[in-house]
């Protein structure tokens, strides 16, 4: 096997407890976010699907490494009290990169979401990453200036992030443009249309694409050579769970309403966006959340074990 690698930074050893799984991060691995858990779908299918993921990984030889903050230490993969701690308390902050540092500072606890992901990936050398959807500028950009530190992120570390494409809440072609702009190379994977995470097209038409996994994993070996941001990999949502894009924008004109009347600003506005389109869809969302987070961790643990192989 030949691998080539940035070494990790130099880090504070106390700060990280490693579960029995890790192996380092020249191992087939794959990550996902504790956001999901804590903020992404209801209790009890948070739990589910989390489960369902990191088996997902390990059925295919993978290391699974689920990360998130607790009082203080960083988890870099997680025990089945922890996977409980962090879908029912109440004290969990949602923790993008710059609010990391204040979080170990602090001991408290924090849900990580994709930007916070990377910043503690790049530090371990760990270096495949598979989620739902992917932050970016919301739709009321003109009025309230929200853009993710998702976009932010992607550019400055290396890693590979496998997603179904922006979250439908967003202003997907802003978000896009904006990706663009960055300098992150994005690739489709049996799509030449970036995907809109609960359907499966938008109108975007992306200029990267493989239909065959192991032309994307040579394709991969040259960027670790040839590019220093991360690459964004996007998986469309499987066909049989898709929802019609007019009926979300329908549901999503109503929700956008409830937004404003309360006045909802910040890290308050994804969760509370997610939770009041799951419960309009009469559950939908959630089936569908499902379905392309496993998609995902499928594709993300396919694509870690052939790029280690090679």
């Amino acid at each position: 096997m030949v691998f080539h690698m940035k070494k990790a930074k130099n880090y504070n050893k106390e700060t990280f407890i490693f579960s029995d799984e890790f192996k380092g991060s020249c191992y087939p691995h794959l990550c996902f976010e504790t956001t999901l858990i804590s903020f992404g779908l209801p209790y009890p299918e948070n739990l589910e699907v989390a489960k369902m993921a990191e088996d997902i990984a390990r059925n295919n030889n993978i290391v699974p490494l689920t990360i998130g903050i607790k009082n203080g230490k960083i988890l870099i993969g997680i025990k089945d009290s922890d996977f409980d701690f962090f879908a029912k308390s109440k004290e969990i902050i949602k923790a993008n990169m710059r609010d990391i540092p204040y979080i170990l500072s602090t001991e408290r606890s924090g849900a990580l979401t994709i930007s916070g992901m990377l910043f503690v990936m790049n530090h371990l050398g760990l270096k495949f990453l598979a989620s739902g959807g992917l932050g970016g500028i919301h739709r009321d950009f003109e009025t309230s200036f929200d853009i993710s530190s998702d976009l932010i992120a992607l550019s400055k570390y290396k890693t590979v992030v496998i997603t179904s494409g922006f979250k439908s809440i967003l202003d997907i072609k802003k978000s896009w443009e904006l990706l663009e702009t960055l300098g992150v190379i994005v690739v489709g994977y049996n799509t030449d249309k970036l995907p809109g995470f609960y359907f499966r097209e938008t109108d975007i038409n992306l200029n990267y694409y493989f239909y065959d996994l192991n032309k994307l994993v040579d394709f991969l070996h040259h960027w670790e050579y040839f590019s220093d941001s991360s690459i964004l990999i996007v998986n469309p949502i499987p066909k049989e769970d898709e929802i019609d894009k007019h009926e979300f924008e329908k549901i999503m004109e109503e929700v956008e309403k409830e937004l404003k009347k309360k006045k909802i600003t910040g890290k308050d506005v994804t969760p509370f966006l997610l939770n009041s389109i799951h419960k309009k869809s009469k559950g939908k969302t959630i089936k569908a959340n499902k379905s392309l987070i496993l998609s995902n961790a499928k594709l993300g643990s396919e694509i870690s074990k052939g790029f280690f192989e090679l």
